[in-house]
């Protein structure tokens, strides 16, 4: 009689504790999954505000880069002035090449990019805002063209 009430009480006391695991299990997987997905948003938000940085901010190398001898993409002729000769190259590059501009400005992350006056007039788009991936966008204000131009920048995971 006291084995059987022995393994009784280990039965139980087995079921209890699972009944307490397992759910610790699920919740422990659950908050580490949305630890990585915030520890690859801050990396791609870091990533996408220093590509949108170094487009309007530097020349790119060469500094009088084309879309042939191009190994680092910079739209601005000074700080927050854009040059236009260099934003006609990249959005033809993005358009007619967008593995390779991908490769020279992401290292391989799908992006977006929006040049538009501050009237809304467009001067060119490279890619498409997915509705179903994870979107990082940033919007910087420069001039282009003697005008405010809105640069929209958009990262893609």
């Amino acid at each position: 009689m006291k084995g059987q009430v022995w393994s009784l009480d280990f039965i139980t006391s087995v079921l209890v504790f699972l009944v307490v695991l397992i759910p610790l299990f699920f919740v422990w997987n659950y908050v580490n999954i949305q630890n990585q997905q915030q520890i690859l948003f801050d990396e791609v938000e870091t990533l996408t505000l220093s590509i949108s940085d170094s487009l309007i901010r530097t020349k790119g190398l060469p500094e009088d880069w084309n879309t042939s001898d191009v190994s680092s993409i910079g739209l601005s002729s000074e700080e927050n002035v854009l040059n236009v000769t260099k934003v006609s190259y990249f959005l033809t590059m993005g358009n007619s090449e967008y593995n390779r501009t991908r490769a020279i400005l992401t290292g391989g992350y799908d992006f977006f990019f929006n040049l538009t006056d501050i009237n809304g007039t467009a001067h060119g788009t490279i890619g498409n805002k997915p509705q179903d991936r994870m979107t990082i966008p940033i919007e910087r204000y420069c001039l282009y063209n003697e005008r405010i131009a809105k640069l929209e920048f958009a990262m893609i995971v």
